[in-house]
């Protein structure tokens, strides 16, 4: 692919891919990041398996076929190491603690504060 980070979104969301090519618009176009998209877990570790260039996974929580934290709990079987972020309308306690103790290394709520997202997604591309 490219020397810019790729960054795996992970949401069932129809307008989400939209909404992140727009808003992160500035970071594509100059190489920062680079986005691709799954929409459901199952999608995810597809891609993570044909594209091993993937430093960064930030996943929705609830999604049809597989949801984000069963995505997190087999992250480690096919991309050891990589980092993961939840992005989630549900950040709850119950929902960040289960994140966190499956090696999510942040979690965010909905709608998405693209400034916030743009310093997570620096901070865990510096952990990976």
């Amino acid at each position: 692919m490219t020397d810019s980070p790729c960054i795996l979104m992970v949401d069932d969301e129809p307008d989400l891919e939209r909404l992140v090519r727009q808003r992160m618009r500035r970071e594509i176009r100059a190489g920062r990041y680079v986005f691709v998209f799954a929409h459901d877990g199952v999608e995810a570790l597809e891609r993570l398996a044909e594209e091993g260039d993937i430093s960064l996974v930030l996943s929705d929580i609830n999604m049809p076929e597989m949801d984000g934290l069963t995505l997190l709990k087999h992250l480690p079987d096919v991309a050891p190491g990589i980092q993961a972020v939840i992005v989630s309308a549900y950040g709850d306690d119950r929902n960040i603690n289960n994140a966190m103790d499956l090696g999510a290394c942040d979690f965010l709520t909905k709608p998405i504060d693209f400034e916030r997202l743009r310093s997570v997604i620096d901070r865990a591309l510096l952990k990976g």
